[in-house]
């Protein structure tokens, strides 16, 4: 995977689109974590960062607040990703709060 990928990756996904469905993520932090070989061919890891803008948000309540950071990465994120010619990914995230506190996280 090549960084002007993740570039065009990181400028899509810190659109006002994704912000018009999300208005409580300030930005989002896309970096590749190196690339692995499976039985069926190369995989990437991909690390992302989701840094939140409300300080009322915490782990116990970002779903009823509307936040899924789930299907944020699962759908909407994934579904850019054929436009930069990317496939078989793994993505972690960390969800972080204004101040910095990690307010959830999925590492696979």
């Amino acid at each position: 995977m090549e960084q002007y990928q993740i570039d065009g990756l990181n400028k899509l996904v810190n659109s006002s689109v994704i912000k018009s469905v999300y208005p409580m993520v300030d930005r989002i932090d896309i970096s590749q974590d190196g690339e692995f070989g499976m039985p069926d061919g190369k995989y990437y890891r991909l690390d992302v960062d989701i840094h939140l803008n409300n300080p009322d948000i915490d782990h116990n309540n970002m779903y009823d607040m509307g936040f899924d950071p789930h299907y944020l990465v699962d759908y909407h994120l994934r579904k850019y990703l054929p436009y930069f010619n990317i496939d078989k990914v793994i993505i972690d995230f960390i969800v972080w709060g204004p101040e910095g506190n990690v307010i959830g996280s999925h590492i696979e």
